[in-house]
């Protein structure tokens, strides 16, 4: 019997509206995308990423780690920007929530859900993700909420998993994990969970596991 649903934030329940998570409006505003190469820019994140798997537990550290991060891309990519304008683009990253919208209906799906089982959030984020749940009013909705940089480490680490498992003692016929990453899954089935994967776009994805387009499909 399925007692319990833990889902995924980015792109089951909200997304970002640029359609690229750490490129913002108002990034987008300050910065001349028009003389960046989009493949260097892509990489240069990617090569940073790492700043981003600090552990952090408050938005003021996040504020810091994401200018930290930008500095870094943008010294990468040899693009010149002054320092406070970085800032001004670390601050949005965390403090606005309108760099993601939640998809429509979540609320009402997490309310017929809530009824039926005990719905935990986990999370690959950082701090900013507890007041845009709260800002949403879908908060309250999760009986408890794991973001990663809290904990120190990510889904891709495996143990994190084990932080629900644990604490609700979890077995293996229990719980349904939702994500739209297949390789999340992946690590997800071998922790003894059931999984669907998330397609709220309705992409054209052939997938070894059930997907589902919204949260009653489960």
């Amino acid at each position: 019997m399925k007692k319990y649903l833990i889902l995924d934030f980015g792109k089951v329940l909200f997304y970002p509206v640029t359609g690229h998570w750490f490129i913002t409006p108002l990034l987008i505003k300050i910065v001349d995308m028009d003389r960046i190469n989009q493949e260097d820019l892509q990489k240069a994140m990617e090569k940073h990423n790492n700043i981003l798997s600090s552990k952090i537990t408050t938005e003021e550290e996040e504020y810091e780690m994401f200018y930290e991060f930008y500095r870094n891309v943008f010294k990468e990519i040899q693009y010149f920007i002054q320092d406070s304008d970085i800032r001004k683009i670390a601050y949005d990253i965390t403090y606005h929530d309108e760099k993601y919208k939640m998809y429509d209906k979540v609320k009402e799906e997490l309310e017929i859900l809530s009824k039926k089982y005990t719905l935990l959030l986990l999370s690959d984020n950082w701090p900013c993700a507890i007041r845009i749940l709260k800002n949403n009013e879908i908060y309250d909705y999760f009986e408890k909420i794991y973001i990663s940089s809290i904990y120190g480490v990510q889904k891709k680490d495996k143990v994190f998993f084990d932080y629900p498992i644990d604490d609700y003692e979890i077995q293996k016929t229990e719980a349904i994990f939702v994500d739209d990453n297949e390789k999340l899954l992946d690590i997800a089935v071998q922790k003894g969970l059931e999984v669907r994967l998330m397609n709220r776009e309705k992409e054209e994805i052939n997938s070894k596991y059930k997907m589902i387009n919204n949260l009653l499909e489960i």
